[in-house]
């Protein structure tokens, strides 16, 4: 993911720093003094079994390219966590499933990005 440089609000520089009343660095505006927050993405799938078998997908992109993964992708802007994991089911592998529960919940914060499973 790009890292913002430059501030939405007055298109000045953005500086890594710990804004007042906060205990994390965030990007700041020197100029607005607007803080641009940076949170982790979500990322849906399932693990799809067919005939006592796990489905999986490899992946055509960067990165991991020609590895073997699970159906998942991020969420969506207005979108359950289920519609997600069903949406990127059928796009990734083309397959209808049905949710039954989640089944592992992961959190990788090295790539900023929380993995939940059904």
């Amino acid at each position: 993911k790009k890292e913002k440089k430059y501030c939405s609000y007055c298109s000045h520089k953005l500086v890594y720093k710990i804004p007042p009343n906060d205990h994390f660095k965030r990007l700041v505006c020197d100029n607005c003094d607007s803080i641009h927050y940076q949170n982790p993405n979500m990322v849906v799938g399932t693990l799809p079994i067919w005939d006592n078998k796990i489905l999986l997908c490899k992946r055509a992109i960067a990165p991991q390219e020609g590895y073997w993964t699970l159906p998942c992708g991020f969420l969506e802007n207005n979108e359950t966590v289920e519609e997600g994991a069903l949406r990127e089911t059928k796009e990734e592998c083309n397959a209808s499933v049905t949710l039954i529960k989640p089944f592992t919940l992961y959190s990788i914060p090295k790539v900023n990005q929380v993995y939940l499973v059904f």
